[in-house]
C-alpha cells in the first residue's frame, strides 16, 4: 500500500474527508494530536512556564524586561 500525504484547505477539509471515507479502497488515517494535545495536565503546566520563560527572556534581549542581578537575589539569603 503506498501513503499520500496532501495539504488540504481548512474549509475544503471535511468535503475532502466524506469523499475520501466514501472510497473503499483508501484507509484514512485521522490527523494524528499535536505534542500540546498528547500532554498531560501536570506537563501542559510545565510546558507553559517553559515557554512563559522564553518570553521573558526575549522580551529582555530586547530591553523590554529587566531581571534583579543574581547577586542582589544571592545576598538577601
Amino acid at each position: 500500500m503506498k501513503q499520500v500525504i496532501i495539504n488540504i484547505p481548512e474549509k475544503k477539509f471535511p468535503f475532502f474527508m466524506k469523499l475520501m471515507k466514501s472510497l473503499d479502497f483508501v484507509k484514512v488515517v485521522e490527523p494524528s494530536k499535536t505534542l500540546e494535545e498528547q500532554l498531560t495536565p501536570g506537563q501542559m503546566e510545565t510546558w507553559k512556564n517553559i515557554k512563559q520563560g522564553f518570553t521573558e527572556l526575549k522580551l529582555s534581549e530586547e530591553g523590554k524586561l529587566t531581571f534583579r542581578p543574581i547577586e542582589d537575589i544571592i545576598n538577601e539569603l
